[in-house]
């Protein structure tokens, strides 16, 4: 049988808690009925869902690091802290079909395909009492979430942005669907997975509980929120304004005051948060995940760039300064000052390299910490961006400024803020997790990198840089010979 990742997951594998609930058979042998019948097999497989987003086997893949340190390193102000760390390729974009970052298209293909066999069978399971029919409605409004949300990576890293081609550009297989294992399927446009993945955020938004959830579920605001960053990407500008703004005002959130931002980064769910995948300390991506590839002391992979920490250093008053922090590796010279018994020493001063967002919970480690998938600072942005696209200036420059203005704890005049402003802001609120790199190109904005600091990789890549999205992963094209290349990345 071919096993490629389009249709893996027609066999109903579910990762979950519970091992015994369901036999794995080849697909020939398992039919529809016999993979659940009750609503708790099925809370059980819908487990297995949101263990797609990470897993403990492959913990640095998607939401438990490179789908942050894609964003981040591929942009200008975050890079790999030396040429042989394990972000080194993504950095210097030299991804081939044979060695590029494959969980990118087989942890979504694996989340669908998941997804895609629970839908069906929610809808015939017996519903008896109007707490069971609650509880189907819920599991059929994440399944319908979190398929869109495996839809929106695939389509930004293996199709280009909205921005800088045609909705007639091949992306990604449309898995709306649970593939026979004998359908080879050709990859679809960038335009029909945008409407996919909007069509299942719609659906999913009535499903889906309006109470605040800590739980690493997603729920109506979470749903919401991600439309609204689909609508960005998709240049959707009016529809982004519209679904942000009803996050920000009517949604169970706050952005973090001036006092609370430091701490908050010490737990999960804060109260910015609005989805997050949460990690515990029995079950995260151990030594693969985000926190430990940020840690000095861990596997360090990855450091701020020096215009960034000139960035930052130009507002002291920014309390997003105290998560850029020392890196006790580099030492960029010595300062006097007086001991205990009143000698003059000289102590080293290191480079401010660190972003410390992944600082363990609560006291713990630093291979424990939530994911944030989305929170409301980055919803705050959508609509200022949304709304000065969309031509409505007051509304830009009133999101722009609360935001910043809590964060540095001070009455600020924006005046107009513009695109360069707003993408300014960006880079200071959302550094460390994976955007920097999307907000280029969904911008037509090339990636401009100078400096002694980039290994003499000076660098200006164009969104229309064959580089700019991820190749087909070879594995994938040997098994279906309908998929095609991505152009200049070989037949």
């Amino acid at each position: 049988m071919k096993k490629h990742i389009i249709i893996i997951l027609s066999i109903f594998v579910f990762t979950a808690c519970s091992e015994d609930w369901l036999t794995v058979e080849p697909s020939t042998a398992l039919t529809p009925e016999m993979a659940f019948q009750s609503l708790d097999d099925a809370e059980v497989a819908m487990n297995g869902v949101y263990s797609m987003l990470f897993t403990r086997t492959s913990g640095a893949t998607y939401y438990g690091a490179d789908i942050f340190t894609y964003g981040d390193v591929k942009g200008d102000d975050v890079r790999t802290f030396e040429p042989g760390k394990r972000t080194g390729s993504q950095y210097r974009y030299i991804e081939t079909p044979e060695s590029s970052t494959s969980g990118f298209w087989t942890r979504p293909y694996f989340g669908l395909m998941n997804t895609n066999a629970i839908l069906p069978l929610v809808d015939n399971l017996p519903a008896t009492t109007p707490a069971e029919e609650a509880r189907k409605v819920a599991i059929r409004g994440q399944a319908l979430a979190l398929r869109a949300l495996f839809h929106f990576d695939l389509v930004r890293i293996y199709g280009p942005m909205p921005a800088n081609g045609s909705p007639n550009d091949n992306a990604a297989v449309l898995a709306v669907e649970v593939i026979p294992p004998d359908e080879n399927r050709a990859r679809n446009t960038v335009g029909e997975l945008y409407d996919q993945i909007i069509e299942d955020l719609l659906a999913a938004i009535p499903l889906l509980t309006d109470s605040r959830v800590t739980d690493g579920t997603i729920n109506s605001w979470g749903a919401k929120a991600l439309l609204s960053r689909v609508y960005l990407y998709n240049q959707q500008y009016d529809l982004a304004f519209d679904m942000a703004e009803d996050v920000i005002e009517n949604g169970p959130y706050s952005l973090l005051t001036y006092e609370e931002y430091e701490e908050s980064w010490f737990e999960g769910y804060a109260s910015e948060g609005i989805f997050e995948v949460v990690f515990t300390p029995q079950e995260n991506s151990d030594r693969e995940g985000i926190g430990y590839l940020w840690e000095p002391g861990g596997y360090g992979a990855l450091t701020l760039t020096d215009s960034f920490i000139e960035l930052m250093e130009e507002d002291p008053d920014d309390i997003r300064n105290t998560v850029i922090q020392d890196d006790e590796r580099v030492i960029i010279g010595y300062e006097e000052e007086e001991d205990e018994d009143g000698n003059i020493i000289e102590v080293p001063v290191y480079r401010q390299g660190y972003v410390a967002k992944y600082p363990g919970k609560a006291g713990e480690s630093t291979r424990i910490n939530n994911s944030r998938v989305i929170r409301l600072a980055e919803v705050y942005l959508i609509a200022s961006e949304a709304a000065l696209k969309s031509g409505n200036q007051a509304a830009a420059n009133q999101y722009l400024k609360e935001l910043y203005d809590i964060r540095t704890d001070r009455d600020n005049d924006v005046g107009d803020v513009d695109l360069d402003r707003i993408l300014l802001e960006r880079r200071k609120e959302l550094v460390g997790e994976g955007h920097r790199f999307f907000d280029l190109m969904r911008n037509g904005l090339p990636v401009i990198r100078t400096g002694d600091d980039h290994f003499a990789l000076t660098l200006e890549l164009q969104p229309d840089d064959y580089r700019a999205i991820q190749p087909i992963p070879q594995f994938e094209r040997n098994a279906n010979p309908n998929m095609d290349q991505n152009p200049e990345y070989g037949d």
